[in-house]
């Protein structure tokens, strides 16, 4: 089973599984306002096409896009973990 990079020290990392069930599914698990579906790795291949890869994927999620806040309401969550759920939601790598 994969699991979010550590980034060391503090409380311990947060899985990707949770970061997903706690600020990520209400918007992509329904497809809330277009953002893609867990899941759907098309929809998720032609952002990542369009905005530079998982990196150019992450730095949005970082920053916010359309209707989702900064970090996707996930304020506590490190960029690595970030990262680990949106891999996990996407299938990208």
């Amino acid at each position: 089973m994969e699991v979010a990079a550590s980034a060391g020290g503090g409380g311990g990392a947060k899985s990707p599984d949770d970061v997903i069930a706690k600020h990520c599914n209400a918007c992509h698990g329904t497809g809330l306002l277009g953002a893609p579906k867990i899941g759907d790795t098309a929809a998720w291949k032609e952002r990542a096409d369009h905005q530079g890869g998982l990196d150019g994927i992450l730095a949005k999620a970082i920053t916010g896009i359309n209707a989702m806040p900064p970090k996707g309401t996930c304020a506590d969550c490190s960029d690595d973990e970030l990262k680990g759920a949106i891999q996990k939601m996407s299938g990208l790598k």
